[in-house]
């Protein structure tokens, strides 16, 4: 497929000027784009890798064998354990930057130019893999799609609803200016990300990214040209896919109101059955909202009488609980305030 190039794809010389006081030394770049939580996330997360290269195979019961209550000379009736197959991908997230050998050499500090745009480039990828996680809408689109959170708990079933089978998603009943809460249990026999087997998880680098110095390359100038320059490129990547073991160990709280003070705000007797309804461990369980939901957490949580929120020390860090179970925030980009109904 052709690359269409535009002017936000390369170091120009207007990005230079933008990024200097006097043309010659490159300054200290405050990057405000960053999306919450996605460090956290990455944090929680366990790998493990794929046991069929860029496919991971789950096996999972359906149905076990049923006793026959026997009596003397009578027999027992033939039984097997049902299972059901399910496959997950294991996705390449990538990016690559380049810029002209002499946009860097003609500046006093290229080093810092560099490291820079590496971050931001590390920062995206970090943010395009956890939007994946909880929005990807399925492997139909291919193999380099995975399925998220959204798209496995896209319709309403839980105990006492007409639909009753697992995963669970719970109705807080809002009909506009929705948004949604995600309880997740991660371990090996419930959720975790995955990674090809052939190259361990990025060899130990941090979440899983790698980055690689690929030194001068040539690079075509554009499409549908033979004219070519120099530049120094780098190359990011990140294999990652998302399975889910045990269905009873995810659940949704949709449809909940996403502005303060409102109608249908977070039902926290909707969350506590959908805690007891699950098979979760709270040991490994997050429970993932977005700063609407944290702002009614919050809220809820000053009224000292509230014994069921709390607050808890993770990875060092005071982090808010329910029922002991650390609640992440992950940016509005991420979990949106302005989800459609689910039905």
């Amino acid at each position: 497929m052709a690359t269409e190039w535009t002017i936000n794809q390369q170091f120009t010389l207007l990005e230079r000027a933008k990024r200097s006081a006097d043309g010659k030394k490159i300054l200290p770049i405050l990057d405000v784009m960053d999306q919450r939580g996605v460090p956290d996330f990455l944090r929680d997360v366990p790998y493990f890798p794929a046991n069929q290269g860029l496919k991971h195979r789950i096996i999972r019961t359906t149905s076990r064998p049923t006793s026959t209550r026997r009596s003397f000379y009578s027999g027992v009736s033939r039984t097997i354990t049902t299972t059901q197959v399910e496959y997950e991908n294991v996705v390449l997230f990538e990016q690559r930057s380049e810029i002209d050998e002499d946009a860097l050499d003609t500046i006093e500090n290229p080093k810092e130019a560099r490291r820079q745009e590496d971050e931001g480039h590390i920062a995206g990828i970090m943010e395009d893999f956890v939007n994946a996680c909880f929005n990807d809408a399925g492997t139909s689109g291919g193999a380099e799609y995975i399925n998220g959170f959204k798209a496995r708990l896209a319709a309403l079933s839980y105990p006492g609803y007409s639909t009753t089978s697992v995963p669970f998603v719970w109705d807080n009943g809002a009909s506009a200016t929705r948004t949604s809460l995600y309880i997740v249990q991660w371990g090996s026999q419930a959720c975790h990300c995955l990674y090809p087997s052939g190259i361990g998880a990025a060899r130990g680098s941090m979440f899983g990214i790698e980055a690689r110095n690929k030194g001068k390359e040539k690079i075509t100038q554009s499409s549908g040209s033979l004219a070519v320059y120099y530049g120094y490129v780098s190359q990011f990547k990140k294999w990652g896919g998302l399975a889910i073991n045990d269905y009873r160990k995810i659940s949704r709280v949709a449809n909940i109101n996403a502005t303060a003070g409102g109608s249908n705000d977070l039902d926290e007797d909707i969350l506590i059955r959908a805690l007891n309804h699950g098979h979760f461990d709270p040991r490994a369980t997050r429970i993932y909202v977005n700063p609407y939901l944290k702002s009614q957490i919050d809220i809820r949580a000053k009224d000292k009488g509230n014994v069921q929120w709390d607050i808890a020390n993770v990875f060092g860090k005071p982090v808010p609980t329910f029922w002991n179970i650390p609640i992440r925030v992950i940016d509005e980009t991420i979990i949106t305030a302005s989800e459609d109904a689910v039905a």
